[in-house]
This record gives structure tokens, sequence and C-alpha cells, in this order.
């Protein structure tokens, strides 16, 4: 009898059932000997992006996008907050008695 104890939720394993991390390897490596050796030819080659060279980055970079971007200063957020709620009954009431 579970009175006092609680049953913990399964992790999610996100496991691909009916995908072979080998498979996608070798297709990557063929499709780069491809176009390295249409490169070598001469030949105009259709750039694709490797979709696993840009897992993460986004991300990884967002935080580094603007370094120079000032944050509001907290006392100054505090301050424009109260300003507003001064503002706000002022115009219900017409007055600033409060």
């Amino acid at each position: 009898m579970s009175l006092f104890s609680t049953r913990q939720p399964r992790r999610f394993r996100g496991v691909h059932i009916y995908t072979s991390e080998r498979q996608d390897k070798l297709d990557r490596l063929v499709a780069q000997a491809r176009r390295e050796e249409q490169e070598s030819r001469g030949e105009h080659v259709d750039y694709r992006p490797d979709i696993e060279s840009y897992r993460g980055r986004f991300q990884q970079n967002l935080r580094h996008a603007d370094p120079e971007r000032r944050r509001i200063h907290p006392g100054l957020a505090i301050a424009l907050i109260v300003v507003l709620i001064i503002v706000w009954h002022w115009l219900l009431t017409g007055s600033f008695r409060f």
C-alpha cells in the first residue's frame, strides 16, 4: 500500500527506433566525398549544410550575441512601476490622494 510514497514517473528516452546512427554517419561521409569530388572537377556544387554541425549553435551564441546590451536597473524598474501606479490612480480618481 503506497499511502505515503509516490511513484516516480518513468524518464523519457528519446531513442529513435527506426534510424541508424552508423548509416547516417556513412551517408554524411559519402555526401562530403561526392561534394569534394565535384569541386575538384570544377563543377558547380549545391551547398547543403550539415544539420548536425548546427545543433545547439543558436542557443550557444545567443548569450554572446550582444555583450554591450544593458539591462534595466532594479531600482529604476521599481520607480517606474510606482510612477505608473500613481498615474493610473490619478486617471481613475482625478486626484493624488490615496
